[in-house]
């Protein structure tokens, strides 16, 4: 009788998606999306109700954040197991895709400065660039998703633990995110997406 029973290379691989969150989370940038949400609009609601004249300065905007999203989740039922961190990888994400503004609509930079720098504004589609920015992150740094891994990109990114949401939408979300990374990404012709600065890097290495 032929043995079916997976291989144990098969029977140990992880799903594609977990390999993406995992590698988010030692990137310090993963957050479920749910609490994500919760933390883009307490941040947006922070910044646009605060003074001109005294914005917030990052690290508070991280403190305010975790505990007005906290509030709003509650409200609604919605118990995230540590809105501190949630609220630290959310901002993290955001400043490393340059979707922080301080005064002149500079970007912040991320380096040893950003936490002590005021926050005046968010970049317009802060979301999207934030969102893309995690998508870019994951095709620079496993070097192999291709258009097989939509769905995979959809579970780590954007599973909303509701059934009423079909997967069809959040592949789409996942299709329209990458088409805003056209400056820095490629569809090669495998099917695989490789970042430009790793083709770059690749033809200084054949000249």
């Amino acid at each position: 009788m032929q043995d079916v029973r997976p291989r144990l290379s098969e029977q140990a691989k992880p799903p594609r998606s977990a390999l993406m969150v995992a590698c988010l989370r030692e990137r310090y940038l993963y957050c479920e999306k749910r609490a994500r949400d919760y933390l883009f609009r307490a941040a947006e609601n922070i910044i646009n109700s605060g003074h001109a004249d005294s914005p917030p300065l990052l690290h508070r905007l991280i403190r305010s954040s975790a505990e007005q999203a906290r509030a709003e989740a509650q409200k609604n039922g919605y118990d995230y197991f540590s809105w501190e961190v949630g609220a630290k990888t959310t901002v993290n994400a955001m400043l490393q895709a340059g979707a922080l503004l301080t005064h002149g609509n500079h970007t912040i930079p991320s380096d040893i400065t950003a936490r002590g720098r005021p926050v005046v504004a968010l970049l317009p589609g802060f979301r999207d660039c934030t969102e893309s920015y995690l998508i870019e992150v994951l095709i620079r740094e496993l070097g192999d998703i291709a258009v097989r891994d939509h769905i995979a990109l959809a579970h780590a990114l954007f599973r909303q633990f509701d059934s009423t949401i079909p997967m069809e939408a959040l592949e789409d979300r996942v299709a329209i995110l990458l088409a805003g990374l056209h400056s820095s990404v490629v569809l090669t012709g495998d099917g695989t997406y490789t970042h430009r600065q790793q083709l770059d890097a690749l033809a200084a290495v054949s000249m």
